[in-house]
This record gives structure tokens, sequence and C-alpha cells, in this order.
């Protein structure tokens, strides 16, 4: 059986958290390295910071809205925002802005999880856009492109990744690693490497994305005798290689592949 009960516990958590902590529309300077406990808004741009991390967001009080502002690392070294504890928030309030950039890793995501990331953009950054360490944690309706490797890497387990744009990202969109990962209504297109790229990992759900023209694969399933996992109502198309791959021997074993729309595939198990 599939193991995905946590899913509706984790959302509601998430969104308890993130509306109590905006709700209370608390404004203060935040300044080059500076440890948020409360709920912050930024004022201006933080450029060239030198500190690492940036920004620290420790929960469950502490918040930042990005409010359109641009946070900049010095020299693409070290982590631009850092959410530690537990139900900490990253957001937006201005769309289409709200920038993280030029850091080693724009976010990471770390401490006890259940942490809120949403409208936010971390763009060139030089290793990966958001790292995702801890469990628990929902990131929605934000970018992550142009990074110098990685869009997004999913170490933690049980995160939900929903209405995503991971593009244009040198070395690959978004690589699991971590069990039970649901990615939903995200674009994973134009990538180097793979769109999506299944690790050692257990109980992955991949519903409803784009894995499109990217370098090598749209959805591969390394060879890892996975389990529970479920690839279903994807759109691969164009990419160099194969659009959907299961290396696994015999294909098909661990993962459930349905309803699919893809070109070209390495297997003919995979619908």
């Amino acid at each position: 059986m599939m193991k995905n009960s946590f899913y509706p516990k984790s959302i509601i958590a998430l969104t308890i958290g993130f509306t109590f902590i905006t709700s209370s529309g608390l404004v203060s300077a935040v300044s080059c390295g500076d440890v948020i406990t409360t709920a912050e808004v930024l004022d201006a741009d933080i450029s060239n910071c030198a500190a690492d991390p940036a920004i620290t967001i420790i929960g469950p009080e502490g918040s930042l809205d990005l409010n359109g502002y641009e946070m900049s690392c010095d020299g693409m070294a070290g982590v631009g925002i850092l959410l530690d504890g537990s139900f900490a928030n990253l957001t937006n309030s201005q769309p289409q802005t709200g920038i993280i950039t030029s850091c080693e890793t724009g976010i990471s995501i770390e401490g006890s999880g259940f942490h809120n990331i949403s409208s936010v953009t971390a763009i060139e950054n030089a290793i990966t856009g958001v790292r995702i360490v801890s469990n628990n944690n929902f990131l929605s309706g934000s970018n992550y492109t142009f990074n110098l490797s990685i869009g997004i890497e999913v170490l933690g387990n049980e995160n939900f990744l929903n209405l995503l744009n991971v593009t244009s990202n040198a070395d690959g969109g978004i690589n699991i690693f971590g069990d039970n990962t649901l990615i939903s209504l995200s674009n994973a297109s134009n990538n180097g490497g793979a769109g999506i790229d299944i690790r050692d990992v257990d109980g992955s759900q991949i519903i409803q994305n784009s894995a499109n023209a990217n370098d090598q694969f749209g959805i591969r399933v390394r060879n890892f005798d996975q389990e529970n996992a479920l690839i279903t109502g994807n759109v691969a198309q164009t990419n160099n290689n194969n659009d959907l791959v299961d290396n696994n021997n015999p294909a098909c074993t661990g993962t459930t592949w349905f309803g699919n729309q893809f070109t070209s595939s390495n297997n003919s198990c995979i619908e």
C-alpha cells in the first residue's frame, strides 16, 4: 500500500502555521547576517552579503516576507536563507519578484521541518536553488531557475512540492533522495540532466507535472529497486534521450507508470 497518509496532516499543519505568523503584520528592518525569530518583512534589498547563512529564520515564530526585494550573497558562497527549528515561513507578497541569488545554495531547509516556502525565486545560485534537508516541508508557487547545478535537491522525507517552476538549471531540475516525496502540478523542463530524477528512495509520487526538453531525460527512476513509486498524469516530450526511464531490472517492478504522455521510453512497460 502506498505510504501517503502524511500529506494531509503536513499541509494542514503548515497552513495553520503560515496563517498565524503572517497575520501579525509586524515590520522591521532585516540586515545581512540576521537571525529572525519573529514575523519580519523585508524593506530593502540585501546585496552582496558575506555572512553564511545570509539570513536565518527560526520557527515556529520566525517568518520572512521578501516583499518583492532581492537578497544576494557575496561571490556565490554559503547559504542565502536558512530555515531552522520548525514551522518557519519564507514567502513573498509581491508577484514575480522576491529573489534569492548569487549564493552557493539559495535556500536550505533544515531543523525539525514543517516549514513553508511560497512564491519565492531562487535564481543563479552556484550549486542548488533549494536544498531540503528536513522532513515534512511544503513548497509551493515558487521558481527555481538558472541555477548553476540543480534546481531542487530533496534529501529529507515526506516533503510536498506543488506548483513549482524548476527550469533551465545546468545539471538537472529536481533530484529526489528522500522517501515519500510528492511532486505535483510543477514544471521541470529545459534543464541539463533529467527534469525529475528519482534515486534510492521509496514512495515517490510524481503526479501531473511537465518534464519537457531536458538535456537527458524527462523523468528517470534509477536502478535502486525502489518500492511504492507512482508516476502518473505527467507530460514528458522532446527530451534529448528517452522521455521516461525506469532503470530497474526488471523495470516497473517497484514503480507504477500510468496515464503519462510521452514519445519515448526505455521499456514497453512504461505507460
